[in-house]
């Protein structure tokens, strides 16, 4: 009698564990056609304008991907100087590096990697990582991509509108955890 009464009880509760999951469903704030985005333009926070002398540009904001992806673009003053940022993780985001052209330094954990133009570096959630510039004036371009957004939209934006690092942590889930890329 008991088995029977935990396979009632199991078979009853099924509907209400399946209802209860839309429950944290939102409604979807995705554009509904596609978005261009000119070479002078930047979509931080999904409102588009047009940029000049930035660091850097937000093709792909969260707002029009509901939180689910970033993706990043250099600007005209991204890669003036040599250097890169320290090494980090992002604890709830993956990362791609696309090289759309030139010649970068990536680092995974303990390996540091040369890439070139075409090439990709996919950077699971938890992996130590950072890149480097490893010339003054380059002219290539980097495009970083993150998913999902977490605080990664944020940060860009502080660092592309202020042209700095900021002066506080934005985000306590991309710890810093070692040195940038040593540079010769």
């Amino acid at each position: 009698m008991k088995r029977r009464n935990f396979v009632l009880t199991t078979l009853l509760s099924i509907p209400a564990v399946a209802f209860a999951k839309f429950e944290n469903l939102k409604v979807s704030q995705r554009p509904k056609k596609g978005i261009l985005i000119r070479a002078n333009e930047s979509r931080f926070d999904g409102k588009q304008e047009t940029v000049k002398d930035a660091i850097g540009r937000c093709l792909v904001s969260g707002e029009d991907t509901d939180g689910e992806l970033l993706i990043v673009a250099p600007g005209e003053k991204t890669f003036a100087f040599k250097g890169g940022p320290p090494l980090h993780i992002h604890k709830h985001q993956d990362e791609i590096f696309f090289v759309a052209h030139g010649e970068f330094l990536i680092q995974i954990d303990k390996e540091i990697l040369t890439v070139k133009t075409g090439d990709t570096v996919f950077i699971p959630r938890g992996v130590p990582h950072t890149f480097a510039n490893p010339i003054e004036n380059n002219p290539g371009s980097l495009i970083s991509i993150h998913q999902p957004v977490g605080k990664n939209e944020e940060f860009f934006k502080y660092l592309c509108t202020h042209g700095k690092m900021p002066d506080y942590e934005i985000d306590p889930d991309s710890p810093v955890v070692g040195p940038p890329i040593k540079l010769g």
